[in-house]
């Protein structure tokens, strides 16, 4: 019960409240308030409380109704109301005083206070957002009445943001903050837990609020705040510790402090401990949560507050909650929180928990994985060695080691692989039975031995299963091989691993020394480095022990004499025989690299004299421990020690020194005085004889210093025996031979020293003969043979030579007499038989069997025998009857083998067309037996031709093949006799040509033979036999890859058979025979030619080519030299230059061409004697120089190139030294000439002749250097073809092998050579032929004759070869492709260093790509198989050419790729074919930058490009392809890489494709673009265009068929570029043509050919103003076989008149092309270009010849429309002639058209036109 006076105190207060409350006013308010505050703060909250009642009391009272409007209510009209405002202003900003305002609110009686609103109350307050947030949580924080909590928790809601906004202000009220306690007290309102059923704020308010007053206040302020109010945090039901702390993030869970605090409101505390159960399953909630990529909390503060809980747990077991099956790939976010818990996880634990990861996992792979990415981290974010575990090495270990060891410890030991519990981890899953954790262990190591190979091999050494899996004992030895080679951390390497495990590192060593001995050397550093050398002595077998002793004692680490005797003490004869073996294998492998050409490197570490002397001393003092064969083992490796070190032997003579045990050593003076000696002899001032003569004098006499001299001779002698091999002058080498030789003849050596020299001259002979030593050995021999039969075995030993047996077959002759005579039981007679020349090479065609013949072949008498083939020669058909009679008295029976062989031989095989004849001549002599015999002679004389070597090369052996062939087939097929099949089975013949690569020979043969069953009554179609062969001819035909001339055989054969080819039923013989090493089954035929495959050759067949015959006499040649001339003649016509000065004679044709003819005359009148003399001396000079230098060269191609580079260069520049003063003086003469003849006499002034003469006089020169240089080329392919034949025949025969010129000069010089000049065995090195290259360079003209590579890549001399590939050899195709893979490798990674803008440009001369270059290059050129080897280098090259992404890449690819194609065509032409034809599925050709990179080094033509695209977008627009060809275009046109021009056939099918709506917007705009760029031209330099007679107004639908009549004549031009028989795509072309209606109405066809004429002139324009003259031409030459293969096929729809309707359509074609030469030569006048025209008649001309048997009598008639008439006619009334009858050539007369005279002229003369109008019957045409 209250005490009554304090009631009636706090009565007296209230009233006194309500008393100052009543009588406010403006003046006493300020007074008032401040008393009623003193009076509530002074009697307690009760009584405030009543004064903040009273004032809602009041405010309630005095408030307008809710309906009224808000402006109807001012506060401010109340005194009350304002205290009130001020008083809740007050309260709201203490959290602490708000608590008043929630009493005096709750705790209020009456309406009033039970139905208050407090969100009405605050709004009228006007209170700010934090203001209300510090009352409404006051409210919530208390338990309170529902109603009031409620509209509490709605205030929160609301004004929650913008209080925080408010409470991150400073200040957040008007002149004050909220102290760290209010804070408090406000955090603790709003966040602890209350009765409420849910919380006031969520977790992202609460996250919100904290991080703001973090912000504001600091966490160090605010986290004492935190800890206390946190573990009562209010949450929502079901909220776990997971979610709530990935809900309030990582910088609120940063603190450990507030974690725990966290932990504690999850009842997880020091009284009760988190558990293992708690933590695995918190970690893996939060990894699942990871993976799927939301934000984590800190990790490391979690980690490390549940580490602070006084309990032990189990942090491996958190690792290895990671392993689960469903887990592959590591995300970051795991590996983020893996690293949070192996960082934070205590230290001292025990284990700790990165041993979670050293357990077995089941998911093994996603283990690995895991450890991959935490070893790939940089060392400043994860390292394993920052955590506990086993280390591989550290400091401490090597603590007694050198500095360097501690250093390379201490750079090492800091490395994350530095744990040997991770490679205890690899090991055990390197023996996995999953392939794919194989791999990726193998991946794991391979990344750490980049990273640190020391540390892997010790890591894989030290770790303690005893049993080594197949992937660590790989790893090992590789690694073990890395250090032992020499890395520079090897030291460290192998103290360990002796520290480790000796065992393993001595047998290191022995492994590496039985890899290559000469790795003694490396091993002994180690061991000297290490101090092991007496536990490394140890090592078995004793041969390596021996070595490092021997190598030891050199280096005067041991004392070799103890050491020996100590083992052999030990040991016994184990250790001696040992020692002799030892000494075997040194002494072999010193004689193998001496006699070796090339010399080779010993494959052991030589010992030196005094080592061997000690080995010897041993063993002779240990002899009697040895066993018997022991001790003559060992005087014969004596003997071979005293053979190559013969200074261990005294050569004094009388003297009993045994050998072998001291090193003979010889005073200076001595020396110098036998040195002058063999100076004097070697400079020819004595000769060898007075040399040996004075040996002789020094033995025999008595004086000492005589018997020195003696020896030291002999001894310079023997020691020089090594140098013969490689380095000895053949001259000197000679001597030296002789002189040996002479040694043994006169007895002046005697016993062990004999016996060395006798070994010294046997090794010798046992080498090749074109080495030095053979030639050495065989001068030697030579001196004493005399004196062989003294000495048998060396007899014996000699011939077993069989090199010997062919150099001096007289020599064995006379050795195995002796040997004979001498032997008493006969032992050695079969010496001879064993020594023969080379066996014959085996028969190739055994289809072929001549009958043998019995007994010997019997030559009449010379008288005869002269008798008889007098007849012969004189046979004739007028006096046949003669010759018969007389034959047939001179010639006996018994000589009738002997004529049959003259016969075949001499005359049958040589004169087809006196086949008749002799078989005449055969039959009238009626003798049955001589004609047997001639078969008989005939087979054996195709069968030795089929079998030679030298047919596969001969063309004029291959003809007399088909002689014999031919004859015999006329003397039995022709006359019903059979070819039995035990003497000929063709199809066997056919079939071993085939699988032999021999078709060449066997198909003429079989056709020849077989032609004449023409003639057969028996042996005709369908003979079944006859069938059969030509059935199997047929399938070679389909389906094997026969050349044209083979093809024709067969097609000659079947026309005189009446066989139609394509009817015969070809067999299946050769398609399904089995795969076996002779090559491939044929493949199935393709019916239709355009599917098949763009790689094959596409070399189109010559004539030449069809028809392998040479000149048939010299005029034949000059004939040839005269039209080479006149062509080049020609051309200078067109270059004729008159200068501007001269106007207006610089435009008059008359005055051109006197000035023309002037030019003409002059250079007629020397180029014949100029060329020929330059040629000549040219020639004669190249044949010289080049067969010397390139005597050892096999490759023929080599030769030809650098004789042409020679000779061209030497014949030019002779021909422009020569020819230029003496053609300046004919100019002038014939000027004046011809000026004054043709009426300018005026002008014939010495100035203006002068002038034109300065001005012509270059162009004229370098035509007769021209015509030299071509001329010089034919010359030295004449002079060097045998040379071609023979580097042939070599490459076939002896593959591999050295090659000597047998043509070549013999020169005694070469070998005297320095080093740099030398010729090798092997060929010319790449810096010798580089001076033939230097021939090439010419900075006024390039002289390659196809558009190559500009690019700096091209000389030679920036691409030194390897010095290695210099005496190579040939290489395997294996081999090669290995190594360019190597240096295809070599070349990427020296790429990928460089920019990606790089340009070749900025390489310098000396970097590793020009050099790696090459040395591709090199291989390319060195490769044995030079066919394959190339075109798979080449493909590898386009594959890396489109998967590079730097421009310098490109540019050596590409020009890698062009000097592959210069110097292959099988290589030239596959890849040109893919780059340009090939489909291309994935579409990797659709790279801009490689074809432009392409185009600018015109390795392709950009015609030929434009074409191939051109067709492409015609079959199929696709919307890549039209990107790519827009780009392309865009590109080649910015850069300058091609002309507008040039890309016309693409630019008229894209504007073709736009005009059907089928273009993309690219399209559109590049049109456009080109649009308004060929506006720009026209309007400002119109450049002249062909018009060719279009209308200014061209229809749009003439346009459209115009460029649709384009589009197929393009198809035309491809067809006729690719084929290989254009005339078989002629058909389906035409019929397409037809189909389309291009041919059926004349209108249309007409057009066709206008526009087939305009587009191939145009097309030779646009060559020659780009530059492309290859391609200039080619249309000009389709659209001649096009017209010629119509005409061929043309005929009259009735079938009545098909010739005349053959001749009608010519003149109309013709009318067509006449007419655009005259509309051209109207427009263009005196520029007109005649050469397009020339060419297209000219073309025409010949391709009309060339089916002129086809056509008949036709064919006159065709000419006559060609030349119609040569009566002049009007200009005017010409054209209309011509319309009608094509008076082709005379409408074309100079009359009319003088800008085409020249080419008129010759056309009217042309060879296959005039003289056949000549020889005509009707001579009035």
């Amino acid at each position: 019960m209250d005490n009554p006076t304090s009631t009636n105190i706090h009565t007296i207060v209230k009233a006194q409240i309500v008393f100052l409350l009543s009588t406010l006013t403006e003046d006493n308010f300020e007074r008032n308030q401040v008393e009623i505050r003193s009076l509530s703060e002074q009697h307690g909250i009760d009584t405030y409380l009543h004064f903040i009642r009273r004032l809602i009391i009041v405010h309630s009272q005095n408030r307008p109704p809710s309906s009224a409007p808000p402006a109807s209510f001012d506060p401010s009209t109340s005194l009350t109301f304002r205290l009130l405002v001020q008083e809740t202003q007050r309260l709201a900003r203490d959290p602490f005083l708000a608590d008043r305002f929630r009493d005096g609110i709750d705790k209020g009686e009456g309406d009033v206070f039970r139905q208050f609103d407090l969100a009405r109350f605050v709004d009228r307050i006007n209170l700010r957002p934090l203001e209300r947030l510090v009352l409404a949580s006051s409210i919530t924080s208390s338990s309170t009445r529902r109603e009031l909590a409620n509209q509490a928790a709605n205030v929160i809601r609301n004004e929650f943001d913008n209080a925080v906004v408010a409470l991150c202000h400073n200040p957040s009220f008007d002149h004050a903050d909220l102290s760290p306690t209010q804070i408090a007290k406000f955090l603790s309102n709003l966040l602890s837990d209350t009765s409420a059923e849910s919380p006031v704020l969520d977790t992202s308010q609460v996250k919100t609020l904290i991080t703001a007053v973090q912000t504001k206040y600091g966490k160090d302020t605010i986290a004492p705040i935190l800890h206390r109010i946190l573990p009562n945090l209010s949450l929502l039901p079901n909220t776990s510790l997971v979610d709530l702390l990935l809900q309030l993030g990582p910088d609120i869970t940063s603190d450990t402090d507030v974690v725990r605090s966290l932990l504690a409101r999850y009842g997880i505390t020091d009284a009760n401990p988190p558990r293992d159960v708690q933590v695995v399953e918190t970690m893996t909630v939060l990894s699942r949560q990871a993976v799927e990529g939301k934000a984590l909390c800190d990790v490391g503060a979690l980690v490390r507050a549940f580490s602070s809980f006084n309990v032990c747990l189990n942090w491996p077991s958190v690792i290895k909650a990671f392993d689960k099956p469903d887990r592959h790939g590591v995300d970051t976010a795991t590996l983020k929180l893996l690293i949070s818990i192996l960082l934070n996880s205590p230290r001292d634990a025990e284990p700790h928990a990165v041993t979670g990861f050293w357990e077995v996992w089941s998911n093994s792979l996603y283990q690995l994985r895991l450890l991959d990415a935490l070893l790939s981290l940089p060392a400043d974010t994860f390292n394993l060695v920052q955590l506990p575990g086993q280390r591989i090495v550290t400091v401490d270990d090597v603590a007694i080691a050198s500095p360097t060891i501690k250093s390379l410890a201490a750079n090492v030991q800091g490395h994350t692989w530095n744990s040997l519990e991770l490679f205890e981890v690899l090991v055990r899953l390197a023996d996995s039975t999953s392939m794919e954790i194989k791999s990726y262990v193998r991946d794991m190591l391979d990344k750490a031995i980049k990273i640190s190979a020391e540390i892997v091999h010790m890591g894989l050494l030290q770790v303690p299963e005893p049993v080594w899996t197949d992937t660590r004992l790989e790893y090992s030895r590789k690694l073990l091989s890395m250090f032992l080679a020499g890395h520079p951390n090897h030291q460290l390497v192998f103290m360990r691993m002796w520290q480790i495990k000796p065992s393993c590192l001595t047998t290191a060593f022995r492994e590496f020394y039985e890899e290559n001995p000469l790795n003694i050397t490396r091993i002994l550093d180690v061991a000297q480095d290490l101090k092991i050398l007496e536990a490394l002595l140890e090592v078995r077998p004793f041969v390596f022990a021996l070595d490092v002793a021997a190598l030891a004692s050199r280096r005067e680490y041991l004392n070799l004499d103890k050491w020996l005797a100590d083992n052999v003490a030990n040991h016994g004869s184990e250790f001696l025989h040992s020692v002799i073996l030892f000494l075997e294998q040194k002494m072999e492998s010193e004689k193998v690299s001496r006699i070796s050409d090339p010399p080779v490197e010993s494959r052991t570490m030589s010992l030196s004299p005094s080592t061997i002397t000690i080995i010897l001393r041993i063993l002779r003092n240990n002899s009697t421990l040895m066993n018997e064969s022991d001790v003559e083992f060992s005087r014969e490796v004596r003997d071979a020690c005293l053979q190559i070190h013969p200074r261990l032997m005294s050569l004094l003579p009388a003297n009993d020194i045994e050998p072998g045990f001291t090193v003979v050593n010889y005073s200076p003076e001595i020396e110098a005085e036998v040195d002058g000696i063999y100076k004097q002899m070697y400079d020819e001032n004595i000769t060898i004889d007075e040399v040996i003569g004075m040996l002789r004098r020094y033995k025999e006499s008595v004086n000492t210093h005589d018997h020195e001299i003696f020896s030291c001779m002999l001894h310079f002698l023997f020691d020089e025996y090594k140098f013969f091999q490689s380095y000895y002058p053949a001259r000197e080498l000679a001597m030296t031979g002789y002189l040996f030789g002479s040694l043994i003849q006169n007895q002046l050596l005697e016993n062990i020293p004999f016996g060395i020299a006798i070994r010294y001259i046997l090794d010798a002979l046992n080498c090749p003969p074109e080495t030095n030593l053979f030639k050495f050995g065989l001068q030697a021999l030579g001196q004493f043979e005399s004196r062989l039969p003294e000495w048998q075995p060396m007899c014996a030993a000699l011939l077993d030579i069989p090199q010997l047996a062919e150099m001096r077959p007289d020599l064995i002759a006379s050795i195995s007499r002796a040997l004979t005579n001498s032997s008493k039981n006969g032992h050695r007679g079969d010496g001879l038989m064993s020594i023969g020349g080379p066996t014959s090479a085996s028969v190739v065609f055994s289809a072929i069997r001549p009958d043998s013949i019995d007994g010997d072949v019997e030559a009449p008498t010379e008288e005869q025998s002269d008798r008889i083939l007098f007849i012969v020669n004189n046979l004739a058909p007028s006096n046949f009857d003669i010759k018969v009679s007389e034959m047939k008295n001179q010639l006996d029976d018994i000589h009738a083998q002997w004529f049959a062989s003259y016969l075949v031989d001499q005359r049958i095989s040589t004169e087809p067309n006196n086949h008749g004849l002799y078989l005449r001549f055969l039959d009238s002599l009626d003798r049955p037996k001589l004609l047997a015999l001639v078969l008989q002679e005939t087979f054996i004389k195709a069968a030795a031709m089929l079998n030679s070597e030298r047919v596969l090369q001969s063309g004029s052996d291959r003809n007399t093949l088909k002689n014999v062939g031919s004859w015999l087939g006329t003397i039995t097929l022709a006359r019903d006799q059979p070819i039995r099949h035990k003497n000929l089975s063709f199809k066997d013949l056919l079939i071993e040509g085939y699988e032999s690569g021999r078709l060449i020979v066997a198909i003429p043969f079989v056709c020849k033979t077989l032609e004449p069953c023409v003639k057969s009554k028996v042996f005709k179609p369908p003979n079944p036999w006859l069938m059969a062969v030509i059935s199997l001819l047929a399938e070679l035909y389909h389906f094997a890859e026969l050349k044209l001339n083979l093809k024709f055989e067969i097609e000659v054969l079947c026309k005189a058979l009446d066989i139609d080819l394509d009817t015969v039923e070809a067999t299946i013989i050769l398609r399904n025979r089995p795969l076996t090493d002779s090559g491939l089954p044929l493949p199935e035929y393709v019916l239709d030619i355009n599917t098949i495959p763009m790689g094959g050759d596409q070399v189109v067949q010559t004539e030449s080519q069809l028809l392998p015959l040479g000149p048939a006499s010299p005029s034949d040649s000059q004939r040839a030299v005269g039209a080479h001339i006149e062509t080049i003649l020609s051309a200078l016509q067109l270059h004729v230059f008159i200068n501007p000065q001269l106007a207006p004679l610089n435009l008059n044709h008359a005055f051109k061409r006197a000035i023309q003819m002037a030019v003409d005359r002059a250079v007629r009148e020397i180029i014949l004697p100029v060329v020929e003399r330059s040629v000549t001396i040219a020639g004669i000079s190249t044949r010289e120089l080049v067969s010397k230098d390139f005597v050892t060269e096999a490759n023929e191609e080599k030769l030809r190139h650098a004789g042409h580079l020679m000779a061209k260069k030497l014949a030019g520049s002779l021909a422009l030294v020569t020819c230029k003063e003496p053609l300046k003086s004919n100019l002038a003469t014939h000027l004046r000439q011809f000026l004054t003849e043709h009426g300018f006499a005026e002008a014939v002034q010495e100035p203006v002749v002068q002038m034109i003469v300065a001005d012509n006089l270059d162009n004229a020169c370098s035509a007769i250097e021209k015509a030299a240089m071509e001329r010089a080329v034919s010359d030295v392919d004449e002079g060097f073809a045998t040379s071609y034949d023979a580097r042939r025949r070599h490459r076939e025969l002896r593959n591999g092998q050295s090659f000597w010129d047998p043509s070549a000069p013999a020169s005694a010089f070469g070998a005297s050579l320095p080093d740099p000049l030398r010729i090798r065995p092997s060929g010319l090195q790449p810096l010798q032929a580089g001076v033939y290259e230097d021939f090439a360079t010419d900075s006024k003209r390039r002289i390659t004759s196809r558009p190559s590579s500009t690019m700096s890549f091209a000389p030679p001399a920036l691409y030194p070869s390897s010095p290695v590939s210099e005496l190579s050899g040939f290489h395997s195709h294996g081999e090669a492709m290995e190594r360019f893979n190597v240096l295809a490798r070599d070349l990427e990674a020296n790429l990928i260093q460089l920019p990606l803008q790089s340009h070749e440009s900025t390489l310098p001369p000396n970097h590793d790509i020009r050099l790696i270059v090459g040395q591709i290059l090199a291989l390319a050129n060195e490769a044995g198989d030079r066919q394959r080897t190339p075109l798979m280098m080449s493909q590898k090259i386009v594959q890396l050419l489109y998967k590079t992404s730097s421009q310098l890449g490109r540019d050596v690819y590409v020009a890698l790729l062009g000097r592959l194609c210069r110097q292959f065509e099988d290589v030239e032409r596959e890849a040109l074919t893919w780059l340009l034809y090939a489909e291309d599925e994935f579409q990797r050709k659709y790279n801009v930058n490689v074809t432009v990179t392409l185009l600018r080094s015109r390795l392709i033509d950009v015609i030929a490009q434009d074409q191939q695209l051109a067709k492409t977008l015609f079959a199929d627009p696709r919307p890549n392809l039209l990107t790519f060809t827009v780009n392309l275009i865009r590109e080649c046109l910015s850069s300058n890489v091609a002309s507008q021009n040039q890309f016309a056939c693409s630019l008229e099918m894209l504007n073709q494709l736009a005009q059907s709506g089928r273009a993309n917007d690219e399209v559109n705009r590049l049109l456009e673009d080109l649009s308004g760029a060929r506006r720009v031209s026209d309007s400002t330099t119109p450049e002249p265009t062909l018009a060719l007679g279009r209308q200014t107004s061209v229809k749009p639908e003439t346009e459209q068929l115009r460029e649709k009549l384009f589009i197929w004549f393009q198809q035309w031009v491809a067809i006729y570029q690719r084929s290989h028989s254009p005339e078989k795509n002629f058909v389906p072309f035409i019929t397409q043509l037809t189909k389309q209606g291009i041919l059926k109405m004349e209108d249309v066809s007409s057009f066709f050919f206008r526009v087939c004429a305009e587009s191939s002139v145009s097309s030779y324009m646009k060559c020659i103003a780009s530059g492309d003259y290859d391609y200039a031409f080619q249309a000009l030459d389709a659209m001649s076989r096009l017209i010629v293969y119509i005409i061929k096929y043309h005929g009259d729809a009735s079938g009545v008149n098909n010739d005349q309707a053959k001749v009608h359509y010519l003149t109309k074609i013709l009318s067509i092309f006449v007419l655009v030469l005259a509309n051209l030569h109207e427009e263009q006048e005196h520029v007109f270009q005649q050469k397009p025209f020339f060419r297209f008649f000219s073309s025409l001309l010949n391709d009309l010849h060339g089916i002129e048997t086809h056509l008949g009598p036709v064919y006159f008639h065709l000419l006559i429309s060609i030349r119609c008439g040569f009566e002049a006619v009007g200009a005017v009334v010409f054209i209309l002639i011509l319309l009608f009858y094509s008076d082709t050539f005379s409408s074309l007369q100079p009359t009319y058209f003088p800008g085409f005279a020249f080419s008129w002229m010759c056309l009217i003369s042309h060879r296959l036109f005039m003289p056949k109008l000549l020889l005509s019957e009707n001579r009035e045409v």
